[in-house]
């Protein structure tokens, strides 16, 4: 897959492209039916595949959020692409400037002048200044043939990133595995923490989460992945309040039947139940009673 970073310039591309485009945080079920759409013209019109989106969250740009979190980074997002044998990612540079730009020269800078012959699109997207830019909008561009694909229902309710969002905050996951396509992930390195957890016998990798959404404060049954070995572990996201509480949010993961030294490692937590909340124990032994019942829990979890 190559992948193009936008800047508004014509690019010198021989064949006639079919791309979705969308912002695509977490490249759920929703956004996977785009691209199967996608796939499925280009290999009735002989065109080459793409996908368009932004390298930074719009709101983000705007002011309008204080910090960018995601579900899945863009080279989650490319990793994903790459399985989906997509041959173009066309990255947006997202600035002030380009939020500027009316429908009609967001058509011509980022869908005709990157020699894209077909767009495929949600029901509801929305693109240009103040979002004047609407489906109606790409359809009575004569240069462009528009697929629409309506929404994806689990549950009776669309299948959205705000969903995914929703039951992340709330640390209910059980169904996000419908709505992803697979358990919610976080990829990042092992990082030196405070060693709390080694004083305890309980060893904990520290995980850079970077700009990754975290799930609710608690204590999760996850599988951890390092090299090519995967482990049932126990992750707390929190503040770690038993001893002096961190001045940020933390994400550590204990690894059962694991004793290596893997610093500075690239690794991926995947998430499938909330244990408990995070709670504040008064001592260092009911924290360590607690902990074992965690262990016995994450076991008998992964052993159904």
């Amino acid at each position: 897959m190559e992948i193009i970073y936008l800047k508004g310039k014509k690019l010198n591309i021989d064949y006639p492209i079919c791309s979705a485009v969308g912002f695509f945080d977490g490249l759920h079920l929703g956004h996977m039916s785009l691209i199967h759409k996608v796939q499925e013209i280009s290999k009735d019109k002989g065109y080459k595949t793409a996908l368009m989106t932004f390298d930074h969250h719009p709101l983000y740009v705007l002011g309008k959020i204080n910090e960018e979190r995601y579900m899945t980074n863009m080279q989650d997002r490319i990793a994903i692409l790459e399985k989906e044998n997509i041959d173009y990612l066309f990255i947006i540079e997202f600035t002030k400037e380009v939020a500027q730009l009316s429908a009609s020269d967001f058509i011509q800078k980022y869908l005709l002048d990157s020699h894209i012959h077909h767009i495929v699109c949600g029901f509801d997207y929305r693109f240009g200044y103040k979002n004047s830019g609407t489906i109606q909008t790409l359809q009575s561009c004569l240069q462009l043939y528009v697929t629409v694909v309506e929404e994806v229902i689990y549950k009776n309710e669309k299948i959205s990133s705000t969903r995914i969002r929703k039951l992340l905050e709330l640390g209910s996951l059980e169904d996000i595995p419908m709505l992803l396509g697979h358990p919610y992930c976080i990829s990042g390195k092992v990082v030196a923490g405070r060693h709390i957890g080694h004083s305890i016998g309980f060893p904990t990798a520290n995980v850079d989460y970077h700009s990754y959404l975290l799930p609710k404060r608690g204590v999760y049954a996850v599988r951890f992945y390092v090299g090519n070995q995967v482990y049932m572990g126990m992750c707390n996201i929190g503040y770690n309040p038993t001893f002096t509480a961190l001045n940020h949010t933390s994400l550590e993961v204990y690894i059962l039947d694991f004793n290596e030294n893997i610093y500075d490692q690239k690794v991926k937590v995947e998430f499938y139940t909330m244990i408990r909340l995070e709670t504040s124990f008064e001592t260092k032994e009911k924290l360590i009673q607690q902990l074992t019942l965690d262990e016995k829990y994450v076991r008998l979890y992964f052993k159904k």
